[in-house]
């Protein structure tokens, strides 16, 4: 099964179901994050990766919270979303973590497994040495869109 994937463009990088609990807020700052948050891409926003899975679609707007899906869902056992929630330290419930709205099917272990192989796959496709945390598409046969746009800006 070839792994389906495809980029839209979001004008805010947040729309990402993951964003809000891998991407921390800096304190005394305004917008830093820990990890970095995604850079825009000039003239078409924050590109958001969507997984096409089974009958689902999962969607991430930097490798970061890709990283953080893929190293949760390698997990044995699967940890609990009341365990990922506190790492936060907001008094946001659990039921609102990722985890707890992740469909019930794509937590078994079989299907965990499925799904952190096809998602590495598609890690190695979109992520290169020109990455910064964002997610960059490339199109086939042409360098990276950051690397084009350098050399129209430069």
């Amino acid at each position: 099964m070839k792994p389906a994937f495809h980029f839209t463009y979001e004008k805010d990088w947040r729309t990402a179901p993951v964003a809000f609990w891998v991407h921390v807020p800096v304190p005394g700052t305004s917008e830093a994050c820990d990890p970095p948050a995604p850079v825009a891409i000039p003239h078409l926003s924050y590109a958001v990766l969507r997984v096409e899975f089974e009958s689902h679609e999962l969607q991430f707007s930097a490798l970061a919270q890709l990283d953080h899906f893929i190293e949760v869902l390698s997990r044995k056992p699967l940890p609990t979303s009341r365990q990922l929630a506190l790492r936060r330290k907001l008094p946001v419930g659990p039921n609102s973590h990722w985890l707890s709205r992740l469909p019930g099917e794509l937590k078994s272990p079989r299907k965990r497994e499925k799904l952190v192989q096809v998602l590495g796959t598609i890690r190695e496709q979109v992520a290169g040495p020109w990455s910064n945390q964002s997610l960059e598409p490339t199109r086939v046969g042409k360098p990276p869109l950051a690397a084009q746009l350098q050399r129209y800006t430069s």
